[in-house]
């Protein structure tokens, strides 16, 4: 029979909860025994899962990454760590001494984290080269200031060459990275499919046979071959709605007593 990898790597865990469970509840074990279970086929059973648990689970050999993606990740979290701490100093040193250079610099702009940090220093950068070059038409009157903003924050360690690196860095960040290599099955991975498949047709068996003869859902739960219904909630009731009063019969008029001094004939 052909199964899914879905499946198989299922297959394990539902086979030790239906040992566990026939070793732990002695009226199961009697069911089972009932229906053809021997001591063998529980050390069979046991015997599987042990070699499944036993072969390796990863494809020997396969590289799980690339060079440049190791690269990437690092670079990413490279910049992650600078931008809070460098924010703030440099931050605080144009903010006194630069104000309207720290509000161009700093506009929208606040530690991150991943890639949002990246984005964030590549702006960053990005408006220090605008300032250092003039090359902004909106800050053409300031520019010799803005260029002593920026040599100012060379002396507090981001000078040319940390720029530099710190570009270097947003590069391969934001560079392509090459896919991983094709690769094909490796015995090992074809040796644990082989167990899993085993100890899945035990499994079956013996899940079946359990089926047909437990019927108690108690233990069908132990078992691992049912599972435990969700309580039901009770629908909650309306107020009830208060009666109409019930509308009373007219009384009768009540008959009008003559006078006293009413006259007779």
């Amino acid at each position: 029979m052909e199964y899914s990898n879905a499946v198989l790597e299922a297959t394990p865990e539902r086979a030790t909860k239906l040992l566990m469970g026939i070793g732990a509840v002695a009226a199961v074990r009697t069911l089972m025994a009932g229906a053809g279970m021997t001591d063998d086929d529980i050390l069979e059973g046991r015997a599987l899962l042990l070699d499944v648990l036993a072969a390796p689970r990863k494809t020997a050999g396969a590289p799980a990454d690339t060079d440049d993606a190791r690269a990437q990740r690092a670079a990413t979290g490279e910049l992650d760590q600078w931008d809070e701490p460098n924010y703030a100093r440099h931050g605080a040193a144009l903010r006194r001494r630069f104000p309207d250079v720290h509000d161009y610099v700093f506009k929208d702009l606040s530690p991150s984290t991943g890639t949002a940090a990246v984005r964030g220093v590549a702006t960053f950068l990005a408006r220090l080269d605008a300032l250092e070059n003039g090359t902004d038409p909106d800050r053409a009157a300031t520019k010799q200031s803005d260029k002593k903003a920026v040599s100012f924050v060379a002396t507090r360690g981001l000078d040319k060459a940390e720029r530099k690196r710190l570009k270097g860095l947003v590069d391969v960040a934001l560079g392509p990275t090459s896919p991983l290599p094709e690769t094909t099955d490796f015995p090992e991975a074809a040796r644990r499919r082989e167990a899993l498949v085993k100890l899945r047709g035990w499994f079956d068996e013996w899940a079946t046979t359990a089926r047909a003869v437990v019927k108690k859902r108690s233990y069908l739960i132990r078992l691992g071959l049912a599972s435990r219904k969700a309580p039901q909630r009770k629908p909650a009731t309306a107020p009830a709605t208060p009666a109409k009063p019930t509308a009373l019969p007219p009384r009768p008029a009540e008959p009008v007593e003559e006078s006293a001094s009413a006259d007779f004939e």
